[in-house]
């Protein structure tokens, strides 16, 4: 195939829908990465990459070696107006991939006596799932949940606020009953985070299976959490604002429950 110099060329077209629409995305199981980092990062976590698109005059040293590493996957060169079109931000490498969508079966998921999961509840900003999924790589958090079957895993803000960190653990869907059934037949502890707590979140005892939960920013958590046993926990607030960056706030919560399993409860 020769160099795509049409932003009008089909693929394009294809590729900028894909980006901007998550129904799109879910529907063909497909999604798009930026940048030689995220990419390899999809890639070590055995996502199928489908395709490469580069251009040659903005390509880095790191994206070179990437195409020469991985000589079976199909590479299409594009030009520079192309390769503007497709793209989300500045300074990808001059490189993006297509992949295919990865779904997992919660019965492959075994936890350990220590396991952490990561829950989602009506979380809306894709800035926000990106960092705390981050985070939860940081932590080694074993799995995520995302309390919604639409929910829109790969969008590429998540993607460029995870830096490729939503490819490194398994990410699952499902309700909120299912979760709850899942998490009582296995005995972890299912905390919440919230503001309306009585307990702080360093008081209580983060040390066996874990399921920290997160609601919305604006929204907070969904109700199902008001007639099912969880234990709900706040981080102390001791200025105006009542409540932190739900990335933060699970940041916070996270460590605490890495630092109990490291040195002990205190």
């Amino acid at each position: 195939m020769g160099i795509i110099s049409s932003v009008q060329n089909a693929t394009v077209k294809d590729l900028v829908k894909l980006r901007e629409n998550s129904r799109y995305r879910r529907s063909e199981n497909k999604f798009t990465v930026e940048g030689a980092r995220e990419i390899s990062r999809a890639i070590a976590s055995r996502f199928q990459c489908d395709s490469f698109f580069y251009c040659t005059s903005i390509l880095s040293e790191e994206a070179k070696i990437l195409l020469g590493q991985h000589s079976s996957v199909p590479k299409v060169e594009v030009s520079e107006a192309v390769f503007q079109k497709i793209v989300l931000r500045e300074g990808t490498d001059g490189i993006f991939a297509l992949f295919r969508s990865k779904s997992h079966c919660l019965d492959t998921f075994v936890p350990g006596k220590h396991s952490i999961i990561l829950v989602f509840d009506q979380i809306e900003k894709p800035g926000n799932f990106g960092a705390l999924l981050r985070t939860a790589d940081g932590v080694g958090v074993d799995a995520i949940f995302v309390l919604d079957k639409n929910a829109d895993i790969y969008n590429p803000n998540a993607i460029r606020s995870s830096v490729g960190a939503v490819f490194s653990r398994p990410i699952f869907t499902c309700e909120h009953m299912e979760f709850a059934t899942f998490c009582k037949d296995r005995n972890f502890k299912i905390v919440t985070a919230s503001p309306f707590a009585k307990n702080n979140y360093f008081e209580e005892d983060l040390q066996g299976p874990l399921a920290l939960v997160l609601g919305s920013e604006a929204k907070g958590l969904s109700q199902f959490w008001d007639t099912w046993e969880s234990v709900p926990v706040k981080i102390p607030m001791n200025g105006l604002a009542d409540s932190l960056n739900v990335s933060v706030a699970g940041a916070v919560i996270l460590y605490e429950a890495l630092r109990q399993r490291q040195m002990g409860r205190i």
